[in-house]
């Protein structure tokens, strides 16, 4: 193929590349209508919030509803003697996820009832408390989280325990 030719299709590739990047791009929302949506946003805005969950302080809601004042009775945690059965684990730590997912009283309580706890299935648990946008939560997982800190029983055990030598054979 001669230079000629390659220059050529060069300036055609170019031209072509050029009136490809001058297209205008396609407006996404040229036939929606958003009027409807700002009146719902409006709508719900100037929605009274005295019918809301949010409307009552916690102590006015624990009053009109004694069973739901102290979460913290609703979440036991098994006796420090025994270990729990699986059952009594799972179920237990079911409603720690649970309490997690509650508003801000209900996680404080999660989260106090995991460290009374103290197993290291709470672990989770504790760390995700503490990016929790309480500060009381926050504060209760970090407390919590200090019974962990340090070296594992069983990292102690090994490194208890001095290695043997590579050639035990000719060492007795």
């Amino acid at each position: 193929m001669p230079p000629s030719s390659l220059g050529a299709a060069a300036a055609v590739l170019a031209l072509i590349v050029w009136w490809l990047g001058r297209r205008r791009p396609a407006v996404m929302l040229r036939s929606t209508d958003a009027s409807a949506v700002a009146a719902l946003n409006r709508a719900q805005l100037e929605a009274p919030l005295s019918s809301g969950p949010f409307s009552q302080s916690p102590a006015e809601r624990s009053a009109a509803d004694p069973g739901t004042g102290h979460l913290e009775d609703d979440l036991p945690v098994p006796p420090p003697g025994r270990p729990p059965s699986p059952l009594e684990r799972r179920s237990l730590l079911g409603r720690l996820h649970r309490g997690l997912r509650g508003d801000s009283q209900a996680r404080l309580a999660a989260i106090r009832a995991a460290r009374r706890w103290g197993d290291q299935a709470v672990l989770p648990l504790l760390r995700r408390g503490l990016r929790d946008p309480d500060p009381a939560v926050m504060r209760e997982a970090a407390l919590g989280l200090e019974r962990f800190r340090g070296r594992t029983p069983a990292t102690q055990v090994r490194l208890a325990a001095p290695p043997l030598p590579r050639n035990v054979s000719r060492t007795l």
